[in-house]
């Protein structure tokens, strides 16, 4: 395990289209990458905070349009590495 001076704090992104049900399996994912074992003793080896999930739909005008934005933006790179692949 890396010691603690060798950390930096990074902050990830992640953007779904799924289901409440899959919104909440990939939830429950990224939290056991972060923590494998959800019921160790004690405070959590790894400090992690989860914020989330949020609804598209929940979000104000000016959130949705950078969401969208960038929601698009990722899917268009997505094809294009498609395209180049194929």
């Amino acid at each position: 395990m890396a010691r603690v001076s060798d950390r930096q704090v990074w902050k990830l992104g992640v953007m779904i289209e799924a289901t409440p049900e899959q919104a909440e399996a990939a939830e429950e994912a990224i939290a056991r990458a972060l923590c494998p074992d959800e019921h160790h003793p004690g405070y959590c080896e790894v400090p992690w905070t989860l914020l989330g999930p949020t609804r598209f739909e929940d979000l104000d005008d000016d959130e949705r349009v950078g969401w969208q934005e960038a929601f698009d933006e990722e899917r268009r790179r997505a094809r294009e590495a498609g395209e180049t692949n194929a």
